[in-house]
């Protein structure tokens, strides 16, 4: 048993050492719909869809593949306060108006393609020169003199532009769930007015939601710039099942249900704050061979020596 928890762990700190942390503040819109469904019938849309300025900020933790969980916090303002005095007419004498603004946290997964680039990066020109044996430049027999670096820094140099192909995309796709945890305590709740009771609802009063959505990261070489995303949700759970009012109309109780539904998308741009250090790079030492002239035509002898 002992050995096994500490395989996990250290199974667990070689993926800690691996992934890096970041942080995204965003801002947008979100545009959510609420319908009610009275007493069964076809469902409308009280307020109809009405788009709300959307602030979150979001804690990502990727593994060296690029993918891992999210959690994050945002704003949410789909609750629906549906007033009404006389359920018989309710569907056409209301007043509707949206709740306040709610905090919802936010958690999933996510994943990452590869870096899909721009431009692809051109090839090397090649130059005419025509080249001998051991790299030397033919001029005439005895008289070739030649030099070439190891490693030389025109060669590194090639290496690091071919590797550089400018700005890129990745896409990225993610599903998880939101929660509100401070919710109205009551979805329907009555009050007085004058000689009447008012009945107010409040629909999409929802507790837990479904979210899914995708990513655009846009970055250049190794550096990611800005990342925009759309995402849906939807709205689940017990608030938003059916709910019973009961009347007394000439002396005869009356039963009606009022249902409400949630649904809605965001769309959001925030810039990516890196929690992680690049190690640095150790450049190797570069050798220089140099290559000298002999009596006998084509025979050299190579000497390296280590340039400092």
């Amino acid at each position: 048993m002992r050995s096994a928890t500490l395989l996990c762990l250290f199974v667990l700190f070689g993926y800690l050492t691996n992934a890096q942390f970041t942080i995204l503040p965003q801002v947008g819109f979100e545009n959510s719909q609420t319908s009610i469904a009275f007493n069964e019938l076809s469902s409308f849309s009280p307020v109809g869809a009405k788009l709300s300025p959307q602030a979150g900020i979001r804690l990502d933790y990727k593994f060296k593949q690029m993918h891992g969980p999210f959690v994050g916090i945002a704003t949410s303002r789909s609750v629906v306060k549906f007033n009404f005095s006389d359920p018989a007419i309710a569907m056409n004498t209301y007043t509707a108006s949206r709740g306040t603004t709610q905090f919802r946290l936010e958690g999933g997964y996510q994943l990452s393609s590869k870096p899909i680039y721009f431009k692809k990066s051109g090839s090397a020109r090649i130059s005419p020169t025509i080249h001998g044996q051991n790299g030397s430049v033919k001029r005439s027999c005895g008289s070739s003199i030649a030099r070439n670096t190891c490693g030389s820094k025109s060669s590194k140099a090639i290496a690091a532009k071919s590797k550089d192909r400018g700005a890129w995309v990745r896409i990225q796709p993610s599903l998880g769930i939101a929660y509100i945890p401070f919710t109205p305590t009551s979805e329907i709740n009555t009050k007085s007015q004058a000689t009447q009771t008012v009945y107010e609802y409040n629909a999409g009063n929802w507790k837990t939601a479904l979210i899914s959505g995708i990513g655009f990261e846009f970055g250049r070489k190794s550096q990611s710039t800005f990342i925009v995303s759309l995402n849906y949700l939807k709205g689940v759970g017990a608030n938003l099942n059916t709910k019973n009012i009961t009347t007394v109309s000439g002396n005869k109780p009356a039963n009606s249900s009022l249902k409400s539904d949630a649904s809605g998308w965001n769309l959001r741009m925030g810039i990516p704050i890196s929690l992680h250090k690049n190690k640095p790079v150790v450049k190797p030492p570069v050798i220089e061979k140099t290559y000298r002239e002999q009596k006998k035509c084509g025979q050299y002898k190579s000497r390296c020596s280590k340039v400092i």
